[in-house]
């Protein structure tokens, strides 16, 4: 994609093409970043919430630490530089999307479209945790991991009504502030998380 995807054509495409990357991820072959690999990501500023840009960013720390040097999510402050370019939408039944795409000769990733919900439901502490853990995940799936079933991960795929409701409670009941979101208290990442990141970087 070469044009903006804030662009009305180009954004319809975007969501096209990732809602079925998201719905055919389970099957989609597990792919990763080249070892030690610096990423940069591009936070697009267009329908941004508040403290949008810095939440993603939360968001790639978080990965950042975990990976222990296997890659590093670094913000690029041009979308030309970038590897993973993050844009915000309207929500519809879907609170993000994400289109990883592998080299075919390597299989390795070399670069995805990331896009997150701008809007939610609640009050401003739901509002921030929803962007904040819908842009965990969905870079979860920029840096090659697949959905889980266990609601407990921040890669499960809500299956079943109420899902988000109670994901995003359970975090809620984590916090004490909206200081700690993607704080070392409150990742949002469970430890089959962590397992399933490094398994994929260590293979």
């Amino acid at each position: 994609m070469k044009s903006e995807v804030g662009e009305g054509p180009t954004l319809k495409s975007v969501l096209a093409v990732t809602a079925f990357m998201i719905l055919a991820c389970g099957a989609v072959r597990a792919a990763h970043w080249a070892p030690g690999a610096v990423i940069r990501v591009w936070i697009d500023p267009t329908g941004a919430p508040s403290d949008g840009g810095a939440l993603v960013e939360r968001a790639m720390k978080t990965w950042t630490a975990v990976a222990d040097g296997r890659f590093k999510l670094d913000r690029s402050a041009t979308r030309d530089a970038s590897a993973i370019r993050v844009h915000f939408f309207t929500r519809d039944w879907r609170y993000g999307m994400t289109q990883a795409r592998p080299d075919p000769k390597t299989g390795l990733l070399t670069e995805a479209e990331v896009v997150v919900a701008a809007d939610a439901g609640g009050d401003a502490l739901d509002h921030h945790i929803v962007v904040y853990l819908t842009a965990l995940h969905e870079l979860g799936h920029a840096i090659g991991l697949s959905h889980t079933a266990d609601i407990n991960d921040i890669m499960y795929l809500f299956r079943l009504p109420g899902d988000g409701e109670r994901f995003f409670g359970a975090y809620r009941k984590r916090l004490r502030s909206a200081d700690d979101i993607g704080s070392p208290r409150a990742t949002g990442l469970s430890p089959e998380d962590v397992r399933l990141l490094r398994s994929l970087y260590d293979r």
